[in-house]
């Protein structure tokens, strides 16, 4: 409807035509005006459509946001490798306006398949989030006092709108990084499951992953499915057909699906480190992303992450447990979030370690100048 609730759906097993090859980069500049003649002449007859597009995602997004969807930023890369096979350039990865549309899309159409399997009572697979533990909810809440912000909602069964005012609050600051992944931390892992248990960071009471079936086992399984229901399969077949196959299919998905992740990061390392060791010496600004008894982690504007050694910082530095480490001597200290130069001291490519050493100019904040934290 015009509120953007779903009302009612219909699959099919229809044939796609295509009218255009659509690629992001170029609907981005039709959208935002700047698109040469030849764009508009490939997308002619279209540009009604794709703004009516750009329209309904935007109606989408803003009901995601009044029931508390969950915004997490991070920082993708997007690596470019040249004809040598080498790493030429790293650059944080760009999403516009297309990009944001087809995933507003794509969680309505996900959870429609959704209902639909509810609806049959099919044999299904489900993409779940559970809520957060007692533990990691408590941790949260204790880094958010630190740092000045409101945590007396953050308990067992808080509501995802009570996690999103505190986003909206730290957004634009220095603490927005900071937060923004220890909320992460704190969230229970998605995974998949033959029983629907709702998705918590999108607030959805029922979700599955249908959307992707070339490239994702899960969507593929739900299509099976779904297509042996419109061709008449009753739900007592179904199960004796699937019940025991989802089953599987949900456990291996979500062992396949972290496996994947873990190397895919491996790679991006092993790349970044490639990377920067054609810029050995060279010095950057940074944040400082995480913080450990060994050492700080400090990510660059193109998301190569490295550690300075506490053993190599001058004077003696501190981990007070939680986001920061402090010179007793002197007072200095480097916080989760901190602006800080660095020089590239070394890179690991076979471990996809980085290295830093503090700037020498640079000689770190004191408790004193530290700033104003904006409350939730």
């Amino acid at each position: 409807d015009s509120d953007g609730a779903l009302k009612q759906y219909a699959f099919r097993k229809t044939v796609i035509r295509s009218r255009v090859k659509g690629v992001y980069s170029e609907v981005n500049r039709i959208l935002d005006g700047t698109a040469e003649e030849e764009i508009r002449k490939k997308y002619y007859g279209l540009e009604p459509v794709l703004h009516q597009m750009k329209e309904l995602s935007q109606i989408l997004a803003s009901r995601r946001s009044q029931r508390g969807s969950l915004d997490l930023e991070s920082t993708e890369a997007k690596i470019l490798i040249g004809e040598d096979g080498r790493v030429k350039d790293i650059l944080p990865r760009q999403s516009g306006e297309s990009e944001g549309i087809i995933e507003e899309f794509m969680l309505v159409a996900n959870e429609a398949a959704a209902s639909f399997g509810l609806e049959r009572e099919l044999p299904f697979l489900f993409r779940i989030h559970e809520n957060p533990s007692a533990e990691k909810l408590e941790a949260l809440a204790e880094l958010l006092k630190v740092l000045g912000l409101d945590a007396a909602q953050i308990k067992p069964g808080v509501r995802p709108s009570e996690l999103q005012k505190i986003l909206k609050a730290v957004k634009g600051t220095d603490m927005q990084m900071l937060v923004n992944s220890q909320l992460l931390r704190s969230m229970a892992k998605a995974r998949y499951s033959e029983v629907n248990k709702g998705h918590f960071g999108l607030v959805l009471s029922k979700y599955s992953h249908f959307t992707s079936p070339i490239r994702r086992y899960p969507d593929l399984v739900i299509h099976r499915i779904m297509s042996e229901s419109l061709k008449g399969m009753d739900s007592q077949e179904a199960q004796r057909r699937f019940g025991k196959f989802v089953q599987d299919a949900a456990v291996h998905s979500s062992a396949a699906e972290q496996r994947a992740m873990t190397v895919e990061r491996s790679c991006e390392d092993c790349y970044k480190a490639e990377y920067m060791t054609a810029h050995l010496g060279e010095n950057y600004e940074g944040i400082v992303s995480g913080v450990m008894e060994r050492g700080i982690f400090v990510e660059l504007p193109n998301t190569v992450e490295g550690m300075i050694r506490i053993s190599e910082m001058p004077g003696h530095f501190e981990y007070d447990g939680k986001i920061e480490v402090k010179d007793r001597d002197s007072g200095r200290r480097f916080r989760i979030g901190d602006r800080i130069r660095v020089k590239v001291a070394g890179a690991d490519v076979s471990s996809g370690n980085v290295d830093f050493v503090l700037e020498e100019s640079f000689t770190g904040k004191k408790n004193e100048k530290s700033a104003k934290k904006p409350s939730a």
